[in-house]
């Protein structure tokens, strides 16, 4: 069964005129790097795995668009991030969250499965969290309460994610936009942060000491570029 598609064409033609190199007469788009370490997914793929993006399958929604849970053809369980269309900062975001996450691997960060990049939709699709994020756990609106082992566990878990990124990873990465929203909780209610939309790689030290910055290909909004 193939299912409407539902875009939103607001925006798209400056998009178009702002990025004409992306936006090619080919349904499939190119990102401008290189990744062999996640899937691509076709549209289809993942309008069939939400019933065709069926509202009943939204589980988030945020400035950057829509969250919606999925079931792929072979039965894994994901989470879909699918961009509003025609936005300038989401295209940003999306590429910088790919080639980010796309070579990060630890426990405590969220698994980014693959995209979509085709005809002007951007999605990403990450492992699903059941739990929800930190920040649904301190609501007071969750199923349950969290013990103080519980909160511990995800604290040091949380930790582990950022130091990774600030002294492991190769460059180091700054993260930018650490939140209770933006730590996850799997199965186990180990945390994993997510959303590297705005992050940056960290001033790396040249060959006499001195700072030399180095960036991703953006640096989020311009509130940010300040911060």
């Amino acid at each position: 069964m193939i299912f409407p598609r539902f875009q939103n064409q607001e925006g798209g033609a400056e998009h178009k005129r702002l990025y004409p190199k992306v936006f090619k007469k080919t349904s499939t788009q190119k990102l401008p790097f290189k990744t062999e370490s996640v899937k691509e997914f076709s549209f289809l793929e993942l309008e069939m795995a939400t019933n065709g993006f069926d509202t009943y399958k939204q589980v988030g929604q945020g400035g950057y668009g829509k969250v919606y849970k999925g079931v792929l053809a072979d039965g894994t369980i994901v989470a879909i991030k699918r961009a509003h269309s025609g936005s300038l900062q989401g295209q940003n975001e999306f590429f910088t969250e790919i080639e980010l996450l796309s070579r990060l691997h630890h426990r405590n960060l969220v698994p980014l499965v693959g995209y979509c990049f085709e005809q002007g939709e951007q999605m990403l699709v990450y492992e699903f969290m059941p739990n929800g994020s930190v920040g649904n756990l301190l609501s007071g609106n969750f199923k349950r309460p969290a013990s103080f082992s519980m909160r511990m566990s995800i604290a040091l878990g949380s930790a582990k994610g950022i130091l990774y990124l600030h002294t492991e990873a190769d460059p180091p990465i700054i993260h930018r936009d650490i939140k209770a929203n933006n730590i996850l909780l799997d199965f186990k209610f180990t945390a994993k942060v997510s959303d590297f939309g705005i992050s940056k790689l960290a001033p790396a030290r040249d060959c006499e000491g001195a700072e030399s910055h180095i960036s991703t290909i953006v640096k989020g909004t311009p509130v940010c570029r300040i911060l």
